[in-house]
């Protein structure tokens, strides 16, 4: 039996997928996310809020790029 081979996350991967990946590849796909400018500070934030919402019943179909928009909207305020 071949092994399947593993995907790098991508933004529009679901929250499910988001809590089963390595910390690595989240850091990687919030990089590559344009909305989520704003340094390390504001990254490490959003990484938070993300795996909060991800431990969070309901939300395992919710798009990452979504969830992910939504935690940097809420970073953004906590900042001002």
């Amino acid at each position: 039996m071949a092994a399947t081979p593993v995907l790098a996350l991508e933004a529009g991967d679901s929250m499910q997928d988001w809590a089963a990946a390595p910390r690595a590849d989240k850091e990687t796909v919030l990089r590559k996310m344009d909305s989520l400018a704003g340094g390390s500070a504001a990254r490490d934030k959003v990484l938070s809020c993300l795996d909060d919402t991800a431990k969070t019943a309901g939300h395992g179909s919710l798009p990452i790029s979504e969830v992910a928009k939504a935690c940097s909207d809420q970073s953004a305020k906590q900042n001002i």
